[in-house]
């Protein structure tokens, strides 16, 4: 009977240790398992945030694809002219006369038709400045319309402002008025659109608390 318990103690022994053993492998994958699994979701986040991006800049998504493709020609064409152009007589008329059509096309055409928006200053009598706004409905223009209309906005003046510095770094004193007066005129464009947005939000947000209050006298004339 000795014999017996001993060996009953000696076979269970192993048993045991085999038990410590194997929960320790299979954290072990559990943990490579969920790090594989957390850089996989990454992955896809990233790539999903990419196809956005390209979404939002697909010209053949946009609601006016010929009029974002003038915005783009008629902010990249004065730069273009910019730098290539080495003569200095040459160079200040056309991109003046350049940089002036994009300056009014977008300000006076193009923003009524890519966001619905137009700006201009009037002077009053006593000779202060007055900002002057137009908006019209979206319906006709999407995401797409938007994007293009503000990327040319933003990047035509850090264009400008970039060349600027350039020309102030290299001490080119001749060049210098000339890409100063185009970044004064985007940027001019730039804080007209901006100011005429934030205005635009301004008065739909009172037409949505006229609009709820009118509601809530409704309400309670009915329920007199």
């Amino acid at each position: 009977m000795e014999s017996n318990s001993l060996d009953f103690k000696i076979n269970i022994q192993p048993k045991i240790l085999t038990e410590h053993v194997e929960p320790d492998v299979d954290l072990t994958v559990d943990k490579y398992d969920a790090v594989y699994q957390n850089t996989q979701q990454e992955e896809e986040v990233e790539t999903a945030h990419k196809d956005l991006l390209i979404q939002e800049y697909d010209i053949t998504e946009a609601a006016h694809p010929f009029y974002c493709v003038a915005a783009l020609a008629l902010t990249s064409i004065p730069g273009l002219s910019f730098i290539l152009l080495q003569d200095v007589i040459h160079a200040y008329p056309l991109v003046i006369i350049l940089q002036l059509a994009q300056f009014l096309l977008l300000k006076n055409y193009l923003g009524l038709k890519l966001i619905g928006l137009r700006w201009w200053i009037e002077m009053n009598i006593n000779g202060e400045q007055k900002w002057m706004f137009q908006t019209q409905s979206q319906e006709q223009s999407n995401k797409v319309d938007r994007y293009f209309f503000w990327a040319c906005l933003i990047y035509g003046s850090l264009f400008w402002g970039i060349m600027c510095l350039g020309d102030v770094f290299g001490f080119k004193i001749f060049w210098l008025p000339l890409p100063i007066i185009c970044f004064v005129l985007s940027l001019t464009n730039l804080q007209g659109f901006y100011k005429c947005r934030g205005e635009h939000k301004k008065k739909l947000q009172q037409l949505k608390r006229e609009m709820a209050k009118g509601g809530m006298n409704i309400v309670g004339m009915i329920m007199k």
